[in-house]
């Protein structure tokens, strides 16, 4: 009996404060990576501060394959390594950096990631020292959309970096956003010639994604406020964010003749955040559908997959 009426009790508690659990959804992420990472240069890339006096200003993460050209060349390796915790064993992705897998020529072009929700855009770093190393780009680590003092789903600052990107004279652009990332990178295109664009577990529903992350990690409170609650909550989300509500209509977005040359998506029939069936309703002739199967949403999103990694290769490559 005690126990019955102490769920009652924290039901009607938790039935009026959709807006602290909204500010906990939006609330940026803690530092998990030590300092030494994130002052490393080859780890993580250069930190940019850049101001516009029209607008304001925008810091992001910048990676070149010059930062560790040097390094290389006098016989050192770098050694990236990122571990993925399964449910019954760890996957991991290992890559060793040194003279030897130098890019062959010399690349003007730009790539741009635009993270998940949720996570600490540092955690990229790594995925984007890769990238920048096999193609010979120059790679930019946008912040994650929890990252800015406004939750805006990633929008806040486009503008600005649309500015930095004429001002630097980059012609040849690539996106590669990861799943909230794709609300951020689809409006990109819609401002900026873009060459590809590649989607990884696009968030194609934020209200349907929010109730699927609140079952899979807080099942137990997820059953107790029920679908029509969190549906409230991911409202008030929406709401606090002044984001017009067609500017996370990624499908009806991706539907339109996109602005990118190429568009392909990556999408696993395993992802219950990023479904791939959610997917079938496009019918882009310009947009292209890979999909990948048995991989979680974690687990897409950390291109742990050798096979995801290797079709993103010759994407990029192609």
């Amino acid at each position: 009996m005690r126990l019955y009426i102490l769920i009652i009790s924290l039901v009607i508690f938790l039935s009026g404060c959709q807006s602290y659990i909204a500010y906990q959804i939006t609330k940026p992420p803690e530092k998990v990576l030590p300092k030494e990472f994130e002052s490393s240069i080859a780890l993580s890339g250069v930190q940019t501060h850049y101001c516009s006096s029209e607008i304001g200003c925008l810091d992001f993460r910048i990676i070149s394959p010059k930062d560790i050209d040097n390094y290389l060349l006098s016989g050192n390796t770098l050694t990236l390594t990122l571990i993925s915790k399964g449910s019954t064993e760890d996957d991991t992705f290992e890559y060793q950096l040194n003279a030897d897998n130098l890019p062959s020529k010399s690349n003007d072009g730009l790539l741009i990631i635009f993270p998940g929700y949720g996570v600490n855009s540092l955690v990229y770093t790594m995925q984007a020292r890769w990238l920048s190393h096999i193609t010979g780009k120059n790679v930019i680590v946008m912040p994650a959309s929890n990252q800015y003092d406004e939750f805006k789903y990633g929008l806040n600052s486009l503008d600005l970096l649309v500015k930095y990107i004429n001002e630097h004279q980059y012609t040849d652009i690539s996106l590669l956003s990861y799943s909230m990332g794709a609300v951020a990178s689809i409006d990109l295109t819609t401002k900026l010639n873009i060459n590809k664009h590649i989607l990884l577990a696009p968030m194609i529903n934020f209200k349907a994604a929010l109730r699927t992350i609140a079952k899979l990690s807080y099942p137990v409170y997820s059953k107790l406020l029920g679908d029509d609650y969190i549906n409230e909550v991911a409202a008030k989300v929406i709401e606090n964010s002044k984001v017009p509500l067609n500017k996370l209509d990624i499908l009806s977005n991706l539907n339109k003749t996109p602005h990118a040359r190429q568009t392909y998506i990556f999408s696993s029939n395993a992802d219950k955040v990023s479904p791939y069936n959610g997917l079938l309703t496009l019918s882009n002739p310009k947009v292209s559908i890979y999909e990948v199967k048995d991989l979680n949403h974690l687990e897409m999103v950390s291109l742990i997959s050798a096979q995801q990694r290797n079709v993103l290769l010759s994407l990029l490559d192609g």
